[in-house]
């Protein structure tokens, strides 16, 4: 655990797993998410003896949150360097949602450091159900209640199988996001707005040469199926499933589902 200046900013890392082994996962972060997030996914991978890289894009809940626009461009640049003061040279890329643009951009922009990507409820365009979701997400943001912006995400990005078995660490998950800073606060309104200004890459993504695996949950109204469909198309090569019975939040909802399938990709191409 440790902050580090990347291009002027602090940027909180964790190095995990095999760190002498030759193989490098870095986990990309989901928009309201943390280094956190990944803790159904990090031990399998631990076991497996890869390295393991997360950190806090800026603006996140452990990094620095500068008062600018955000854009992957920058999120992407800030990942390079600090691949390069890790002194690694070569990732394979786990990402979810908000990450997964993170690690397209960074894919398009930085191809010789990418072995694989994998993304899962990813997206490279917006619909109208994204834009009416988001825009009430910025409406609540501006009143400063975490908890409240909370409850009104649950129904859009968990599925309703995992709502019905897990009320209470839901209802405890809010009670914590009532206790975020107000700085995380005003910068996810920012982090938003960059999902809305730059997710359109769409007409980009036939340059992605890596192996590339999607994954994506069957009821998911935020970054639904056609989504994933939609950059299958532009990158033919890509690997595709649909995992049953889960929303947005697959890494959360069926997290031995995930770690299979993304160690089993990543295992082809190490």
């Amino acid at each position: 655990m440790s902050n580090i200046k990347i291009n002027g900013v602090n940027i909180y890392y964790e190095l995990k797993g095999k760190q002498e082994g030759k193989e490098a996962v870095v986990f990309l972060n989901g928009l309201m998410s943390s280094v956190s997030g990944w803790a159904l996914q990090v031990p399998t991978f631990e076991k497996a003896g890869y390295k393991i890289i997360l950190h806090d894009f800026r603006g996140q809940l452990l990094s620095e949150k500068p008062v600018e626009q955000y854009t992957f461009s920058q999120h992407a640049l800030d990942l390079k360097e600090l691949l390069i003061q890790l002194g690694i040279e070569k990732i394979h890329i786990i990402s979810t949602s908000y990450g997964a643009l993170v690690g397209m951009r960074f894919v398009l922009d930085f191809p010789d450091y990418v072995k694989s990507i994998a993304m899962i409820d990813a997206l490279s365009e917006l619909d109208s159900t994204f834009h009416w979701i988001a825009d009430a997400w910025l409406e609540l943001l501006k009143e400063g209640d975490m908890a409240k912006l909370f409850r009104a995400a649950v129904p859009a990005i968990y599925s309703n199988f995992f709502l019905e078995k897990n009320e209470k660490a839901l209802r405890e998950r809010e009670a914590m996001m009532s206790k975020v800073p107000k700085d995380f606060i005003e910068s996810l309104g920012r982090l938003v707005n960059n999902t809305m200004t730059n997710a359109k890459i769409t007409a980009e993504l036939s340059n992605i040469k890596c192996p590339v695996f999607l994954a994506v949950g069957e009821y998911d109204q935020l970054t639904p199926v056609k989504f994933s469909k939609l950059i299958q198309k532009q990158i033919q090569h890509a690997e595709f499933v649909i995992v049953p019975e889960c929303g947005h939040t697959t890494i959360y909802e069926k997290p031995d589902v995930v770690n299979s399938l993304t160690l089993g990709f990543i295992s082809k191409h190490t």
